[in-house]
């Protein structure tokens, strides 16, 4: 069965958002779900940290290592994509009523082939404004737009992969449909949150404990209520067991 919205309804008729609506849901998500979304972000963080610091600090200290480090940054996205798509699943579970718990983060690695495809073309979808503006003679400073629309356009990708088994390719181009059938909403929604976190900054960044699981919980909603999510339910409870991924 299927918990939430249709996918070829949002294709097909379009929908319109309730931001202050998924925002309190997430917030109460937030507040009572515990600490698994939370300590599932700092471990990636700090992984990716520790990877950078290693692999990519000494060859960004000269200057010959500069497109080394560039393409090694790329490897590292494509290595740390089962974690970070991690994240997204977390949030997915957490918008069925399931506690996240830090250790899924490494339980996509059986998907490192398709998620590390994803993160790969997602990257260079998004990059490839800049040297097309500077190429057609446009202030490259407004590549940020389309990068921006685009990036927020593959918000549905990593559950459309895992959840509905689309290809990387495929799930990219249903993600940007989807966005297109709605985007002001998505767009207002995304412009909330970026405020959010900036503001989250100010004191020392003390304010991510509670915007970063935030992010992920609005992420995991909207994917349940515009596409749906599949669950297995066994006999006898009316809440789902867990969800196909």
């Amino acid at each position: 069965m299927r918990i939430g919205g249709s996918l070829e309804e949002s294709l097909s008729k379009g929908y319109r958002l309730d931001v202050r609506a998924i925002l309190q849901e997430s917030w109460q998500q937030t507040r009572s779900n515990g600490f698994g979304l939370l300590f599932a972000i700092m471990g990636v963080m700090a992984i990716w940290i520790l990877l950078s610091n290693v692999l990519l600090a000494p060859l960004l200290s000269s200057e010959e290592g500069v497109d080394s480090a560039m393409f090694v940054s790329l490897l590292l996205t494509v290595a740390m994509a089962p974690m970070s798509s991690a994240l997204d699943m977390l949030g997915l579970a957490q918008a069925i009523g399931l506690r996240a718990r830090a250790s899924q983060v490494f339980d996509f690695f059986r998907h490192f082939l398709r998620l590390g495809t994803l993160s790969l073309l997602g990257s260079l979808l998004t990059s490839l404004f800049g040297p097309l503006f500077a190429l057609l003679g446009l202030p490259v400073v407004l590549a940020f737009i389309p990068s921006a629309l685009v990036g927020m356009g593959l918000v549905f990708t990593v559950p459309l992969v895992l959840e509905r088994g689309l290809s990387p390719a495929q799930a990219i181009l249903v993600s940007l449909r989807v966005f297109a059938r709605g985007w002001p909403s998505l767009v207002l929604l995304h412009g909330i949150l970026l405020g959010l976190c900036l503001l989250a900054m100010i004191p020392m960044g003390l304010g991510l404990i509670w915007v970063a699981p935030l992010y992920f919980n609005c992420k995991g909603i909207l994917y349940r209520d515009l596409c749906g999510i599949a669950v297995e339910v066994s006999e006898g409870p009316t809440t789902p067991d867990h969800f196909n991924a």
